[in-house]
């Protein structure tokens, strides 16, 4: 049994998921677990079909496991998020390695860039060049090239190499025994608008639902179907329906509960807070926000984390459980598997029903539970029809047989 473990979002799931499955399989997996952003994804977004219709869809189309990332890491940093998911999959005690797609596609090239940032992208030779008004990815990327020449400084140009930096390193640091392994994107890149050999971005296919566009060759069928149904019963979810639930809050909060809030230093609090008093829209309050220093995606994370409640106290714990959205029978190994394993310092307890997890009373367990619940409820407030509260503990976990 050799399982490789893929940390996603799948928003939605499209053939370039697929593909990476299929090369993982080809590289000697014949087991793969998933670990998922819920309800929310890390760019700071709303995701446009919920978590449990997109974990399905996933264990129909090649993952045999599909566990749920807490909130509180589906929406941090990228550092924060590559380490919650290398340290659920080390949790597992089962999984031999990780995949994950990049832009270059070379593993080596990959390891080396990883190794440099640890010497090359410490706070001291990072916080001059955030001082001089560089984002933190800018800044990072000027220091490897600084130190190590532009050939390894230009692997940071691209997200996914960068988000695969960030699992290697939490692979190193963590001190975990797995193999690392890279996909390299076919066709278009992240965020491109490129379609090729069947295969578009996220980004480009959400683009193409929103404006009724066929994405029926770019999308397996359950998936086309799935958007389809979603957007006949206005169920498919926007960050712009959530405008006027932000503005309310820019409006009332206070400056220390912005401060307290994930991904915000430096003073920026005061900034939220007066921009939120001045905007009369969403576009409106990014705009009086824009600093280089800070990217939209972390003001819209800053934000989505206000909504929900998530404060830094919860992102100075790990990841306290897993949460099972689907699986099948290779999945039930996979999961039996981990259950026999000897416990390590990352184990934590995988279950389907988050009710049980409440149940244990363990503080950290019962907070990660209750933002993820929290977090739903308020999800189903982003589709243009509102939909009821406590689906996850209604909604129908997927054992694909």
């Amino acid at each position: 049994m050799k399982t490789y473990g893929i940390i996603c979002e799948y928003n939605p799931f499209h053939n370039g998921h697929i593909y990476q499955i299929e090369e993982t399989r080809k590289y000697g997996a014949d087991h793969i677990v998933a670990i998922m952003s819920g309800n929310y994804v890390q760019r700071g977004d709303v995701a446009i079909v919920d978590k449990f219709k997109r974990a399905q869809i996933a264990v129909k189309h090649g993952a045999d496991l599909v566990i749920e990332m807490p909130v509180a890491y589906s929406i941090a940093s990228a550092e924060m998020f590559a380490r919650a998911g290398v340290m659920m999959l080390g949790a597992l005690g089962c999984v031999d390695g990780i995949s994950f797609g990049s832009e270059c596609g070379d593993i080596e090239l990959l390891r080396n860039a990883a190794m440099a940032t640890f010497s090359a992208a410490t706070p001291e030779k990072i916080k001059p060049l955030l001082e001089r008004g560089m984002s933190y990815p800018a800044a990072v990327q000027h220091s490897i090239e600084t130190e190590h020449g532009p050939i390894l400084g230009s692997v940071f140009e691209h997200p996914n190499n960068l988000l695969g930096i960030e699992y290697l390193r939490a692979v190193k640091t963590l001190g975990l025994d797995m193999d690392t392994f890279t996909v390299k994107r076919k066709g278009a890149d992240h965020d491109s608008d490129e379609i090729v050999d069947g295969i578009a971005s996220g980004t480009k296919i959400r683009e193409m639902v929103e404006n009724g566009d066929d994405i029926s060759a770019y999308v397996p069928e359950a998936m086309a179907d799935a958007i389809a149904e979603y957007e006949e019963n206005d169920h498919l979810a926007y960050l712009d329906n959530l405008e006027r639930e932000f503005m309310y809050i820019l409006r009332t909060v206070a400056p220390q509960f912005v401060a307290d809030t994930p991904d915000v230093a430096q003073g920026i609090e005061n900034r939220i807070v007066q921009a939120g008093r001045t905007a009369t829209s969403l576009d409106h309050f990014f705009e009086l926000v824009d600093t280089k220093r800070y990217t939209l995606a972390k003001f819209r994370r800053i934000l989505l984390n206000m909504y929900i409640g998530v404060k830094k106290t919860d992102l100075a714990v790990p990841p306290a459980y897993g949460r099972v959205l689907a699986f099948n029978e290779k999945g039930a190994e996979i999961l039996k598997a981990a259950s026999e394993k000897e416990p390590n310092k990352f184990t934590i307890p995988f279950t389907n029903s988050l009710k049980d997890l409440i149940d244990l009373k363990i503080p950290q367990i019962t907070r990660q539970a209750e933002l993820t619940c929290r977090s739903t409820d308020l999800y189903m407030l982003a589709s243009r029809d509102i939909r009821p509260c406590a689906a996850d503990f209604t909604a129908k976990i997927e054992i694909n047989k």
